[in-house]
């Protein structure tokens, strides 16, 4: 028998957990962090105590009461209801992507569960950990055993498979299956069970600059047949297809029109979207200039995917912010950082400033205090390049962002974006070309509209932490 059951990921967007069972065999598909869950709760000042273990997460649904999948230093911390088990109940994670609300809660979990992602996955998460403070929500590649004491816990590594094509996990035989998203390395995953196979998608998009990846995945995916459809669903209520070639001309138009320097807000890691802008600095005979975790993460990646650019070479420029004395001296700065701040690209903000008009600042809400130190005004553009505001939280950061705008008369704005998520006629083309027995839903609130865009197919709506067996 084949036993389904989704942690998280069901009628919500992000936060995948997602076990399945086949006899013997269990594996984990992702295992992200839920942000909506995490808001309700928590915040910017109020955390979980790493001193509790896993109390706070386990106490608030968090992260889901799984017995014999975390860690165990953790699990002897605290009164939380979850035995310290033996053996690991779970034998292997397909990871199908490094964003967190995929990847965030592996930071949780037994250390002797063996994590399956592609090179590029790997390879970003890596970079995503070297450069920020050591935190134990955010040891995904590695940990430090709680409770910790100064210099005498060594981290201790995660083991990541970097896979592609066939491989076996957990006593499944997979086959991992590039998709385009707003992320490098992303992959759907087909595994064969006793019942047939099945299909997970992850998150993917067929708009996007490698779309071609997502259109061979499925017909390969077609080719095999599939028994068990696990799809995500973000976008499943809206029809329009805004490419990453709109965003471009869209931009260049008005990077052309701009005589001051642009500011570009697009997410974090989205290489892609960095791609575009960079592109569009070499049309405009501008520098590109980027955040010192930007420049980190391409210089980790370079070499490993033709969209990468070495950070060390024009156009790009890296931002040297004022930190802590603001007298730019070293010891201002984290150890990952001062390599990359002595390399010919790295530029002050007093460097920075007479160069205005050639830039494009790939900047944030996050970052707004540095274009008070860059002097930018109303002769510069902002581009917001990412999405809508979707919470009370994220409209609140946008009227702050607003405000700052308004503050530097920074009246020159436009909103260019195209997302990392398949749009409706993409999902429902992906369905009928596979024709799955069984849909099972995740990553979406609009799981009753596959209903009506696919009758013909047996949608079984996952309610979180009830199996599904087949």
């Amino acid at each position: 028998m084949v036993r389904l059951t989704v942690y998280g990921g069901a009628g919500e967007i992000g936060g995948n957990k997602i076990l399945l069972e086949d006899g013997d065999c269990r594996v984990l598909l992702d295992f992200g962090i839920s942000y909506a869950r995490r808001k309700q709760f928590f915040e910017e000042y109020l955390k979980p105590r790493t001193a509790a273990g896993l109390t706070d997460l386990l106490v608030t649904g968090v992260l889901p009461s799984v017995p014999g999948v975390y860690r165990r230093d953790l699990l002897k911390m605290a009164d939380h209801g979850l035995p310290v088990h033996d053996e690991p109940a779970a034998h292997a994670v397909l990871l199908s992507h490094a964003h967190l609300d995929h990847a965030g809660h592996i930071t949780f979990l037994d250390e002797r569960i063996p994590i399956y992602c592609s090179p590029l996955c790997h390879r970003t998460l890596q970079a995503m950990q070297d450069s920020r403070a050591r935190d134990f929500e955010t040891e995904i590649t590695n940990f430090r055993p709680r409770p910790a004491f100064p210099d005498e816990q060594a981290a201790i590594p995660r083991a990541f498979h970097e896979i592609t094509g066939e491989f076996t996990a957990g006593g499944f035989s997979c086959r991992a299956l590039p998709v385009d998203h707003s992320m490098l390395g992303c992959v759907a995953f087909l595994l064969r069970t006793s019942r047939g196979n099945v299909l997970y998608t992850g998150d993917l998009r067929f708009h996007g600059p490698e779309a071609v990846l997502s259109g061979a995945m499925l017909e390969a995916a077609a080719r095999e047949g599939i028994w068990m459809l696990i799809a995500e669903g973000t976008r499943l209520d809206e029809p329009q297809r805004r490419t990453e070639r709109d965003v471009f001309e869209e931009c260049l138009a008005a990077v052309r029109e701009t005589p001051g320097p642009v500011v570009a807000d697009f997410a974090p890691r989205d290489l892609y979207r960095l791609s575009t802008f960079l592109h569009i600095a070499q049309a405009t005979g501008r520098h590109l200039v980027v955040l010192p975790q930007d420049a980190f993460l391409l210089h980790r990646l370079h070499g490993l995917h033709p969209l990468v650019p070495d950070p060390r070479a024009a156009p790009i420029l890296i931002l040297k912010e004022r930190k802590k004395t603001g007298t730019y001296d070293e010891h201002d700065y984290a150890t990952w950082e001062r390599p990359l701040l002595r390399w010919p690209t790295s530029r002050t903000v007093e460097q920075l400033r007479s160069m205005g008009p050639r830039l494009i600042l790939a900047l944030s809400f996050w970052d707004v205090q540095n274009l008070i130190d860059l002097q930018v005004g109303p002769d510069a553009l902002y581009i917001y390049s990412a999405s809508e505001p979707h919470d009370e939280e994220q409209a609140i950061d946008f009227e702050r962002l607003t405000n700052w705008l308004d503050l530097l008369r920074v009246t020159r704005r436009l909103n260019s974006h195209a997302s990392g998520h398949a749009a409706q006629p993409d999902l429902v083309r992906l369905v009928k070309e596979l024709r799955p027995e069984i849909l099972v839903p995740v990553h979406t609130v609009k799981t009753e509209l596959w209903r009506v865009l696919v009758p013909e197919t047996q949608i079984v709506e996952p309610t979180a932490g009830v199996p599904i067996e087949a």
